[in-house]
């Protein structure tokens, strides 16, 4: 039984647990390679090591020999599966191919095959192998518990998670707040000193001495015009007083400044993501055989499609190719047509019933309400299972049975999602800010006060000036250049839609090459291998003996084409 175990211990990462003896190497005709055997390696070696010395030779203490050896042990977890691998596994059943989880997480085979298999080391999940070798990762309901449970870094990840967004607000809301304090800062500033000239002023009569704040001599003159700070404040003996009283409840203000200086993310974050399931389930709907013109619409083709008797490029199909293991295959017409064979092997569905019944009522219902199920007057756990197990079944027919898009489109990107007052708002604001600046500037360098150092408020204002000005243009000219490059991105992004677009047309109208290929793939296409339970030889969660394995006969049925 060795050659067995050790492939199932080498498959999941679990050296540690392989019997060092096992050197034989093991083939299996679903994985596609040999299992080499390597010596055991216990997952906690680097405990038994000398402790680290520090620089006078003398030994480090129990508690940083404690806190190296976590460190080490935190660096040499491996990284949990993501949310939309776990999602996927979830939305199976439990019971998952590498292909089923590729095709429903939108990630490659290789990372798909990756994932599962830290999944299954880290949630306590079982490999199967059935009787033509297929492999497959068969998880319980409470695979999230038990990941959670054994991986530090996942639990390191969902405390980020939920802190995340809280600072995430904070840093935006920041640049509103700083927005409104440079902007109190400046007008504060310009009020003291305006307020200082009318007390000197009114101390020395009408003697039209221009002022002296603090002994200095200076204040603000009318040569200057009217003051920026009527804005703010409203003056009933001036007729230009503009009042600017914000409504406190606007909360979303804060956000929306923000939101015009650096927009609000990528539209497209999750475009691989998309183009991956998009391309993974028309291959699997398409038989696992296409052609370079049905993946067209949903790659990125750098020219619009050819004349009927130009030469064709297909490089653009070398990413799914290599994403889904495909293989061109080159008709006697000359017509290359690519078949995924991985993609077809799914156990998607075979074992949601018993991953429905081992849940808790409590969670059956939470997943029930995600579902959109309504469990008023379910009061069996039979019965909510079933009602639970319906609407995922259909739901996972009628997305398999559903064509996908005619091509994939990319949104375009929007200078801001803030409101059109908001954004008038907040022009405004950054337009007040700098000619608050600038007028203050020139306040700061009239002959009274150039030169002098300030103490208290203004002179805090005055060493943070070039600051508070470097700050208002900014504020004016990062939108400015930021507009300029999305209107350049939106015109990438709509000259790829074109063209994925008018290859969508193409292969709609059709022709008589175009008919010829189609007809070649779906003459090389094959139905999805499913892999029940009832066609596993072996599978991890049982012991040897309970398995009743012959491992003469295994060796003569995956060892026959070695032989």
């Amino acid at each position: 039984p060795r050659p067995l175990l050790w492939a199932v211990a080498t498959l999941t990462g679990a050296h540690a647990f392989a019997p060092a003896a096992m050197t034989r190497p093991l083939p299996i005709g679903g994985l596609g390679h040999a299992v080499v055997a390597r010596p055991a390696v216990a997952t906690a070696s680097f405990l038994s090591r000398s402790a680290p010395r520090a620089g006078l030779g003398r030994p480090t203490s129990p508690s940083t020999t404690t806190m190296m050896a976590g460190m080490g042990s935190l660096m040499a977890e491996p990284t949990p599966p993501s949310e939309k691998v776990l999602k996927a596994v979830e939305q199976a059943g439990g019971r998952v191919t590498v292909a089923d989880v590729a095709s429903g997480a939108g990630v490659s085979l290789s990372e798909a095959k990756t994932q599962l298999t830290v999944l299954a080391l880290l949630a306590k999940g079982d490999l199967e192998v059935s009787s033509d070798g297929e492999l497959v990762y068969r998880f319980g309901s409470s695979f999230r518990s038990e990941l959670s449970a054994r991986s530090t870094k996942k639990q390191i990840q969902e405390a980020y998670d939920k802190v995340a967004p809280i600072g995430l607000y904070i840093l935006r809301v920041s640049f509103g707040v700083a927005l409104l304090s440079s902007i109190a800062l400046i007008f504060t500033a310009i009020f003291v000193l305006q307020n200082s000239n009318r007390d000197d002023r009114d101390d020395r009569g009408n003697r039209g001495y221009s002022g002296g704040f603090g002994g200095g001599g200076f204040g603000y003159s009318y040569m200057w015009g009217p003051s920026p700070f009527d804005l703010f404040f409203y003056n009933s003996y001036q007729p230009y007083g503009i009042n600017r009283y914000q409504d406190p409840q606007e909360l979303s203000f804060l956000e929306s400044v923000f939101s015009v200086l650096f927009g609000d993310g990528d539209p497209n974050a999750n475009l691989e993501e998309r183009r991956s399931k998009t391309v993974a389930q028309l291959i699997r709907a398409k038989g696992g055989a296409v052609t370079a013109e049905e993946l067209a619409p949903y790659m990125d083709p750098g020219d619009a499609p050819p004349a009927s008797d130009d030469l064709v490029d297909e490089s653009y199909v070398l990413p799914a190719v290599t994403r889904f293991g495909g293989v061109p295959e080159v008709t006697i017409d000359g017509d290359i047509i690519y078949t995924f064979d991985d993609l077809q092997v799914s156990a998607s569905g075979t074992g949601r019933t018993d991953m429905l019944m081992n849940m808790k009522v409590s969670e059956l219902k939470q997943l029930a309400t995600s579902e959109g199920v309504s469990v008023e007057g379910l009061f069996d756990k039979e019965d909510i299972v079933e009602a639970v197990s319906t609407v995922m079944r259909m739901r996972e027919v009628t997305e398999g049975g559903r064509p996908p898009s005619p091509y994939l489109e990319e949104q375009e990107y929007e200078f801001s999602l803030a409101t059109s007052g908001q954004k008038l708002a907040v022009g405004a604001l950054g337009a007040v800010n700098l000619l608050g600046a600038l007028y203050l500037g020139n306040l700061f360098s009239s002959p009274a006060i150039a030169g002098k150092t300030l103490v208290g408020l203004l002179g805090f204002v005055q060493a943070a000036y070039p600051f508070l000005l470097a700050y208002g243009v900014s504020f004016l000219a990062v939108p400015a250049l930021r507009y300029l490059k999305v209107k350049r991105d939106n015109a990438n992004i709509e000259g790829r839609n074109r063209r994925r677009a008018q290859f969508a047309l193409m292969l709609k109208k059709g022709g008589p090459d175009m008919e010829r290929k189609l007809e070649a793939a779906r003459s090389k296409a094959t139905a999805i291998k499913k892999v029940s339970s009832a066609d596993v030889d072996y599978t991890s969660g049982k012991s040897i003996e309970d398995q009743g394995l012959d491992f003469k006969d295994w060796d003569k049925k995956f060892l026959k084409e070695k032989e």
